[in-house]
């Protein structure tokens, strides 16, 4: 492999450590690493292990209250001894990010042609060389110039906006790429392509920094991964040693950090796969159930959703939802919460109608559909305790009294994993995959008639992903809930429901067993 400048690699961190809490916590600890051009090096973890702080260390940026020690060195130049003010002009054209949460890099009044035009002329000199860079990098990242050019990035789905923000770290040329968690959101086959992608862009000499709980994805793009656990790097190596060449049982395990193995041998879930319905608890024995009649999702000239697209959740029921970015599901799913406006069609509640905006929506309207959306951590309010924002659904949609609201809250998040510390702390200090855990705490609060659960594995790690499988359908037991599981994961899909219905295209195309499926 090549290196950097005089030899060295794109990106060497010799020793870096992280604090919060004016120094009292620890985010990371004496972490080393080195990226050399042409190589992918992976980081894995579980939620909260400290990955999104390493891949902004690594461009020498931190959260607000985060305190970096060490050095990382971009190229030879130290970031950490340049002031605020000239780390970006270090980075231009040679370091480029992709965060967890596209939307937190996108423009929301500008469309994707013209922001990412404007982004390619860091690299690229002359409007036609900057146009001509701008579709390279969308057609790398899986979109099509003139299906997204003109687009906000509000009008893409969940995986178009995490394609267009990979495009956006394209776009520039940079030499380093730091990916965090790239194939969040997207269908197998585009996560696939994405891999394909990766190994090209190292293959021309591109250096990866590849932050990721996708296991199978690291495998196949890493020459060398490292674990990390509460900030530590327990386990490195090359990425076959670590984690196995396939997945299964690791050769040689007894070489390998508890942490590795415990990520390993919760690849595939193990939870009890549900009926498509079960029997109704007493009082809900004579309730249909959340029924959508006849939806269809029209913006101008564009059908989100061509359908028209009917389906009912009776209490018990679980429902999968499957289908390639940009489908419609994530559509449809929002019809059902009121958060979009069918064109036509209603949804009904028992043979009663739902008001189809969330805002006319009375409070014990708003408790009948919970929707978890995939990019969970803009739904949070930014200054005040989890616990607070968790317990409020309870306390306004159930007029539980703020003790019994908190507490329950708090088993809830407990059995997904997450310590009832963490909820004491503000939503900047918890990882992407805690937030969606706690999103998921708070629709279950409410105690829903529908609980929408639209990607919501899709930032956890292995071992979290499978408690969640595991905890759900037990806490979906006491309101006798129903469920709509929205996932590209297909082993996902099977530990939760035998059934499932496939989107393509604004369509229903397939409903059936999953039996036969192919993912």
């Amino acid at each position: 492999m090549t290196g950097g400048s005089d030899g060295l690699p794109l990106l060497e961190i010799p020793e870096l450590t992280a604090y919060a809490d004016g120094g009292a916590h620890p985010l990371l600890e004496h972490v080393e690493l080195a990226v050399p051009a042409g190589a992918v090096v992976a980081v894995v973890g579980p939620s909260g292990s400290g990955k999104t702080t390493l891949g902004l260390a690594a461009l020498g940026a931190s959260r607000s209250g985060v305190r970096l020690a060490g050095r990382v060195l971009l190229d030879g130049t130290d970031l950490m001894t340049l002031t605020p003010v000239r780390r970006p002009a270090a980075r231009a054209g040679r370091a480029a990010h992709l965060p967890q949460h596209p939307e937190s890099v996108l423009d929301p009044v500008r469309r994707a042609g013209g922001a990412l035009t404007e982004l390619a002329a860091l690299g690229h000199p002359g409007r036609t060389a900057r146009k001509a860079a701008a579709r390279r990098a969308l057609n790398s990242a899986g979109l099509e110039w003139e299906s997204v050019r003109r687009r906000f990035p509000h009008q893409l789905s969940g995986g178009q906006q995490q394609r267009l923000a990979l495009a956006s770290a394209l776009v520039t040329g940079a030499r380093l790429l730091v990916l965090d968690e790239p194939t969040s959101g997207l269908d197998p086959a585009l996560a696939h392509a994405l891999g394909t992608t990766i190994r090209r862009l190292a293959d021309e000499g591109v250096g990866v920094l590849l932050l990721s709980h996708d296991l199978p994805m690291v495998r196949r793009t890493a020459e060398r991964v490292i674990v990390l656990e509460h900030g530590r790097a327990v386990d490195q190596g090359p990425t076959a040693d670590v984690l196995g060449a396939v997945p299964g049982p690791l050769p040689f395990a007894a070489e390998r950090h508890r942490a590795t193995r415990e990520l390993v041998a919760a690849e595939r879930p193990t939870g009890p796969k549900g009926a498509p319905g079960t029997a109704a608890a007493p009082d809900r024995q004579d309730s249909e159930g959340v029924v959508a009649r006849e939806i269809v999702v029209r913006r101008g000239s564009a059908d989100l959703l061509a359908g028209p697209v009917s389906m009912a959740f009776p209490p018990g029921s679980r429902t999968a939802l499957l289908g390639p970015s940009g489908s419609g599901k994530t559509t449809f799913a929002r019809v059902l919460a009121g958060l979009t406006t069918p064109t036509r069609g209603e949804t009904a509640i028992d043979g009663r109608p739902l008001p189809a905006r969330i805002d006319r929506r009375t409070a014990a309207q708003r408790r009948i559909v919970q929707y978890v959306h995939q990019n969970s951590a803009g739904s949070f309010e930014e200054h005040r305790p989890l616990i607070e924002q968790l317990a409020a659904t309870a306390r306004l949609l159930r007029g539980l009294r703020h003790e019994e609201a908190t507490a329950e809250a708090t088993a809830t998040a407990e059995s997904l994993g997450l310590d009832a510390a963490l909820l004491l702390r503000t939503p900047s200090r918890l990882s992407g995959g805690q937030l969606q855990r706690c999103a998921l705490v708070r629709a279950l609060t409410a105690r829903p008639v529908l609980l929408i659960c639209d990607e919501v594995t899709s930032a956890l790690d292995t071992v979290s992903r499978r408690r969640v499988l595991d905890a759900l359908p037990a806490l979906l037991a006491p309101a006798d809930t129903a469920l709509l599981f929205i996932s590209h994961d297909v082993p996902a899909v099977r530990a939760l429901t035998a059934d499932a219905v496939l989107f393509d295209a604004g369509r229903c195309v397939r409903r059936g067993s999953l039996e036969d499926w192919t993912p």
